[in-house]
């Protein structure tokens, strides 16, 4: 069920990194190797031709995880949060 709904987002949202990485790893974990590769390679050729950008350091990361390790790679690397705003008592 999540496979299809990720198809949906990454082809709806084409150079949308986290979507992918989110695909890949689904993909590889459900022993589907060679197709979250193939993600990989669509996303990278993608923005690579629209945009003139290579995949990000984190997906870049994953797909070289996919390539050289067991069934569950680590988790792509997420942006940075924002910094959240915290509240200090007065006084």
């Amino acid at each position: 069920e999540l496979l299809a709904e990720l198809t949906v987002l990454v082809s709806r949202y084409r150079t949308h990194e986290s979507l992918h990485g989110q695909f890949m790893l689904a993909l590889h974990r459900s022993g589907r190797r060679g197709e979250a590769l193939e993600v990989y390679q669509r996303l990278r050729s993608t923005l690579v031709k629209d945009l003139g950008l290579e995949p990000s350091a984190g997906l870049r990361r994953l797909q070289h995880s996919i390539l050289t390790t067991g069934p569950e790679p680590a988790a792509p690397a997420q942006a940075p949060e924002k910094a959240k705003e915290r509240l200090v008592p007065a006084g």
